[in-house]
């Protein structure tokens, strides 16, 4: 069975949106400090645009993963990883959510079909849930014989990973030049 990545389509559009405008506004603030000659705030600004960027970036690369014997939800920090026959129920509930639970009553909880407007005409939450429920055998598995969620505390996301190291370095100099001058 071939992966299949669900998510709202409106979702990597929006974040990508956000990640434009922070780059965007970064060589504006920049010029205004230098025009001003505040140097150190100039760090300061650097790192907490890194940061929103760093947001933008991880919510932008949420998704529910169909693989062919497991279903993976990303999330911005973290992912879980459980087997469609450790998968008790798929709801997709009043205010757009969407929510896996697990024969062994652990929740899923997509960030990526957290609640939203728009969903209650486009339904994607709904459309979501039944792609799951086909490939959800009939009886899943008894709760002796069910794999745990295999969880990834921190999962890699290269493009922000950078943008928060320049983010940590910028943020440090700043400490630093505050601190000497």
């Amino acid at each position: 069975m071939k992966e299949r990545v669900l998510r709202r389509r409106s979702w990597p559009i929006f974040n990508g949106i956000m990640v434009v405008a922070v780059c965007g506004v970064s060589p504006w603030a920049a010029l205004l400090n230098i025009e001003r000659r505040d140097y150190l705030d100039l760090w300061r600004i650097t790192a907490v645009l890194c940061g929103l960027a760093v947001f933008f970036l991880r919510m932008g690369t949420c998704a529910v993963v169909l693989r062919a014997n497991s279903l993976l939800v990303v999330n911005p920090v973290g992912s879980k990883e459980v087997g469609y026959d450790g998968i008790r129920k798929v709801v997709a509930g009043p205010g757009a959510g969407l929510e896996i639970v697990t024969v062994r009553d652990e929740r899923l909880v997509p960030v990526v079909f957290g609640g939203s407007l728009v969903d209650y005409w486009f339904a994607t939450s709904e459309l979501a849930a039944k792609e799951i429920r086909e490939r959800i055998p009939r009886r899943p598995k008894p709760v002796a014989d069910a794999e745990p969620v295999k969880r990834t505390l921190v999962r890699p996301c290269r493009p922000a990973d950078v943008v928060l190291v320049i983010g940590v370095v910028t943020a440090i100099v700043g400490g630093v030049t505050e601190a000497i001058g």
